[in-house]
């Protein structure tokens, strides 16, 4: 009996800075992070940094908001994946549940978008494939590079041996 395929999803999270020092300050923290979910899940992604996403209505944004910074993750599933879009939007939203910008104060806050705007906004050409750690397909277009993780090479230089 032939396995059913899984179901394709996409899902996008914007993270969004108070201003420009916290995502400098956040912005390695917080992607590393989504990266590492989608690594472990199995899941594409492709990371904006500075979108363009608030630029129609910055100045229609309260004086202490019009510095906001905002970045965007753009996930989608492939046949490797291991979570639904339930299962994985699960992940993320308890990874940052409690940290609010506007409400709170936080640094930074990271919200799923609609998925109405899905449509409008296509998976980028250029983007991530986990596959087994530490090993990461980056596609570029055409052409796909195999990789290694940052942090998998970090650890073997941190241990003294010799990276080749």
């Amino acid at each position: 009996m032939a396995k059913k395929a899984p179901k394709r999803w996409r899902l996008n999270y914007t993270i969004t800075y108070l201003n420009k020092e916290k995502a400098e300050a956040y912005r390695r923290f917080v992607h590393d992070t989504l990266a590492a979910a989608a690594m472990l899940r199995r899941i594409d992604y492709a990371i904006e940094v500075e979108s363009s996403l608030l630029d129609d209505i910055r100045d229609k944004l309260h004086t202490p908001c019009q510095d906001l910074v905002c970045d965007i993750v753009r996930f989608r599933s492939s046949a490797q994946s291991l979570s639904s879009v339930k299962e994985f939007r699960a992940i993320i939203d308890g990874l940052f549940q409690g940290y609010d910008t506007i409400l709170s104060g936080d640094p930074f806050e990271v919200q799923s978008q609609l998925q109405k705007y899905l449509q409008e906004d296509k998976f980028p050409d250029e983007f991530c494939r986990p596959l087994s750690y530490p090993y990461v397909e980056v596609h570029s277009g055409k052409k796909t590079t195999l990789c290694v993780t940052a942090s998998s090479l970090q650890d073997i230089s941190d241990n003294g041996d010799d990276v080749h």
